[in-house]
């Protein structure tokens, strides 16, 4: 008989219309997952919500934006599914898309999958932190098993994969175009550094993860023979409640790079596995608003071929004795 796996990707998500509701109830789930380990009252957390659900409204309107997170997702689950069904005969898998912020909720899908001889998740993110990876061995910790079955399985690790790395490169020297003297940003998703009363964060946040893997592709790309980029910079997407982020943030670096003459940059969103609002509207804005002539956009892993490939080979080694 078969062993039957339930893969399930597990992705922050977005709203997926520019509707006051849905962008509302993202905000408000994505301000909820973060007070689990943020002070954030949730007097505070609703008017946030009402406030981004309204600004996301106007915003995506106005400029004719859907953010296509989810849907790469979805795509991601698909190519997935393709690869695993060529491993072997003897499992059988099934992909499962789900979202932390959005249906399907993760927790939902977690329930729905229990009866699987195996429950492996995977947190779509290259950082393990206390609001990815940590919330789903939180939730794997909840969701016991029936009798007789494994306790669900959580990936991680991408962050210090070698093989990740090259997927990178190769990534992105395949898009990659710059011009004579153009420097290339590598962005990350930041993390809170310092809360408000400048003490440090009292949950896993990921920090050195980041640190770690931004330094070793910093490194891979100056040194990789196709690398024509005058300088490669690392620099933070971050938000702007419960304290001091990482730094530089993305708008600090674009600003000491035009301070320096740089006229030509490409930025490649890398602490992320899908593009989504955070990487095609807010770092593009970013970019627009420094005034540096000459911009250029890689896109990230999303439904690659490359990082489908790898995701299986991921899955497969992890159910390697």
């Amino acid at each position: 008989m078969k062993q039957r796996i339930a893969v399930i990707l597990a992705a922050h998500g977005e709203a997926e219309t520019a509707g006051f509701f849905d962008n509302f109830s993202m905000t408000r789930h994505t301000l909820a997952h973060a007070g689990e380990v943020m002070n954030l009252p949730v007097p505070l957390q609703l008017m946030i919500s009402v406030a981004g659900g309204v600004k996301n409204m106007v915003q995506f309107r106005k400029k004719n934006f859907r953010s296509p997170q989810n849907e790469i997702t979805r795509k991601q689950a698909g190519l997935l599914a393709e690869k695993l069904a060529r491993q072997t005969d003897a499992t059988e898998f099934d992909v499962h898309t789900s979202f932390f912020v959005t249906p399907p909720f993760v927790e939902k899908v977690v329930e729905e999958t229990r009866h699987y001889d195996l429950q492996l998740l995977i947190p779509m993110a290259p950082i393990d932190n206390r609001l990815m990876s940590g919330s789903l061995e939180l939730l794997a910790e909840r969701h016991r098993p029936e009798a007789g079955r494994k306790r669900p399985k959580v990936m991680t690790g991408f962050w210090n994969d070698p093989d990740l790395l090259d997927v990178y490169r190769d990534h992105l020297f395949t898009h990659a175009s710059p011009s004579h003297g153009s420097a290339l940003v590598l962005a990350f998703h930041g993390t809170l550094e310092k809360d408000q009363q400048g003490r440090e964060p009292g949950f896993h946040t990921g920090s050195r993860e980041i640190a770690t893997m931004a330094a070793a592709l910093q490194q891979a790309v100056q040194n990789d023979p196709r690398n024509t980029y005058q300088r490669v910079e690392v620099a933070y997407l971050n938000h702007d409640v419960g304290g001091t982020w990482s730094s530089p943030s993305l708008q600090e670096m674009l600003e000491t790079l035009r301070k320096e003459n740089v006229d030509a940059l490409e930025l490649f969103s890398c602490g992320y596995f899908s593009d989504g609002t955070e990487t095609l509207l807010n770092a593009r804005d970013h970019v627009t608003e420094s005034g540096i002539k000459k911009a250029g956009f890689i896109p990230c892993l999303n439904e690659s071929e490359a990082f489908a490939d790898y995701l299986a080979a991921k899955v497969h080694k992890a159910l390697t004795p």
